[in-house]
């Protein structure tokens, strides 16, 4: 009987040693799953962050390039490939210290539609600007009017506030020339014919040529958008610029857009990003 005792005693210390490694064992084995999951979420968020630092950096150092190149007169090509080529060099050399590498791709410059990002096949109705409350500087310029389209597919930017339309102006190509058609809420208030550049709140055409567009006597004393409708069909340089409703200055300038390709690589990932840069792009 003693020898009985003496067995179950063992079988159940035995078991309770059992159950004491499988805990442990369980513990230990989520320890590492969790660890492991930590670590791949760490490097998931440092390469989003590496990813949107780089996509932000050589926005910047395109618009910077470009300035570059215009400082001294028209557009110097040198300059802007000397300046990318060192912003390659020093982002490569400082990514490299994070295990990462680095490349550039494209430094040509192409002319820009009036989609939200620049290219034809952007966005097409967007809005370039909210909470307006002057517009000092409303032109575009269509130097090749075979890029704009007819009367059925024209282009449009129009102003609108809380109530719905306040002014608009419409652009289509008529026989070589750019019919220009400026609507208010209701009906048509002004019609012209031009041959490339439109400086509403000029009230010129063709650089020198009086027209009226009747801008500011509709969109005074209003906090307004301005936008863009069917961008795709219109090749355009454009340039905005004015006062928020918060007192703040407001420039949107678009002459032309690059198409920058980075690649990034490390052990864990490979990243390629084409980044559609508008130029002249952000004022300083």
């Amino acid at each position: 009987m003693k020898r009985f005792d003496d067995s179950a005693q063992l079988l159940i210390l035995a078991g309770f040693a059992v159950g004491v490694g499988i805990v442990v064992l369980t513990i230990m084995l989520n320890n590492v799953i969790y660890a492991s999951n930590i670590a791949s979420e760490s490097s998931i968020d440092t390469s989003r962050n590496d990813i949107e630092n780089a996509i932000s950096m050589t926005t910047e150092a395109y618009e910077d390039a470009y300035r570059s190149a215009t400082e001294a007169g028209p557009f110097n090509n040198t300059i802007f490939e000397q300046y990318l080529n060192g912003y390659e060099e020093m982002a490569a050399r400082n990514y490299a210290i994070a295990g990462l590498t680095f490349n550039l791709d494209n430094n040509t410059l192409h002319e820009a539609y009036m989609t939200k990002n620049g290219l034809f096949d952007g966005e097409d109705d967007w809005t370039i600007v909210r909470n307006v409350n002057t517009t000092d500087v409303f032109l575009f310029e269509v130097n090749d009017t075979s890029t704009l389209g007819n009367s059925s597919n024209s282009f449009m930017i129009t102003i609108t506030n809380s109530t719905g339309l306040l002014w608009s102006v419409e652009l289509y190509n008529s026989s070589g020339n750019i019919n220009i058609t400026v609507t208010d809420q209701s009906s048509v208030i002004e019609q012209h014919v031009a041959t490339s550049q439109i400086n509403v709140t000029g009230d010129m055409k063709d650089y020198t040529v009086p027209a009226s567009f009747q801008f500011d006597s509709h969109t005074s004393g209003n906090d307004y958008s301005i936008n863009i409708v069917n961008g795709s069909n219109v090749i355009a340089y454009c340039t905005l610029n004015g006062t928020l409703t918060t007192g703040e200055p407001f420039t949107f300038a678009r002459y032309f857009v690059a198409k920058p390709t980075i690649t990034m690589h490390s052990r864990e990932m490979s990243i390629t990003r084409e980044i559609p840069t508008s130029l002249p792009g952000r004022v300083s």
